[in-house]
């Protein structure tokens, strides 16, 4: 159900502390997103369209981009939690963001949020992992990471693609809907399958020029990575990793 009407208007814009301050000294540049329509997508999947504050005027908005959004605590405080901007709109200024819903602050906030509240958020330099065009990607992700694989595969219709994506908590094709195309394939994994030992197989028979997209929890991110480059010796500049998640 995608919401319509203007609601109450909510501001979170918490106190950052110190890790404000080092993402500031890092060259953060903040902005304040506007809630401007939900799409109740399934019960634990939310979306919602924001205003980004004139970045996409400002800023090469590259498949994967993300952002910091500030989450208040129930004391006062910040929570920092990053999120993709999906099917960025430079003509309306407007993008989406996209919320998995579980416990916690930035979930609890997602589900209240209504038409005109508005969120702190803050942009740092990343790196676009497509900008030289590569022959083939290979990404290897999750739920987390799922907006930024999908929102990849619309945005570089020409650049072949496989996708590996790690099952939990419910996800799947039914909610995590991914574009469909002739030259993308898309294997689901299930919890009980190990993500590294799928993935270093597919990337045995990967064609050449491959750029690899590692987007999983911090532990198989670093572990995939090294294993790329120590036992398959892919040069590093052709593995992007990030760790979109840590568990705690």
């Amino acid at each position: 159900m995608t919401a319509e009407t203007t609601g109450h208007l909510r501001t979170s814009a918490p106190k950052r502390g110190l890790n404000g301050a080092i993402i500031t000294a890092w060259g953060g540049r903040d902005l304040r997103l506007r809630v401007l329509a939900r799409d109740e997508v399934a019960e634990n999947f939310l979306r919602l369209e924001v205003d980004v504050d004139g970045l996409l005027a400002r800023a090469e908005v590259y498949p994967t981009y993300w952002l910091r959004l500030w989450f208040t605590t129930p004391t006062g405080k910040g929570h920092q939690r990053a999120y993709t901007l999906v099917a960025p709109d430079p003509g309306t200024g407007t993008a989406w963001l996209e919320f998995f819903l579980h416990e916690g602050v930035a979930s609890d906030w997602a589900r209240d949020a209504r038409i005109d509240d508005e969120i702190d958020a803050t942009v740092l330099s990343g790196k676009n992992p497509v900008e030289d065009s590569p022959a083939h990607l290979l990404m290897i992700g999750d739920g987390a990471s799922y907006p930024a694989i999908a929102d990849t595969l619309r945005r570089c219709p020409d650049i072949p693609a496989t996708v590996l994506l790690e099952q939990h908590h419910g996800e799947g094709p039914q909610i995590m809907a991914l574009p469909e195309r002739e030259n993308a394939a898309v294997h689901w994994l299930a919890p009980d399958q190990e993500v590294c030992e799928v993935a270093l197989e597919e990337a045995q028979v990967a064609p050449a020029g491959t750029r690899f997209f590692v987007a999983l929890e911090g532990t198989p991110t670093r572990r995939l990575s090294s294993a790329l480059r120590k036992q398959l010796g892919v040069p590093k500049e052709s593995v992007h990793s990030l760790a979109y998640w840590k568990r705690r």
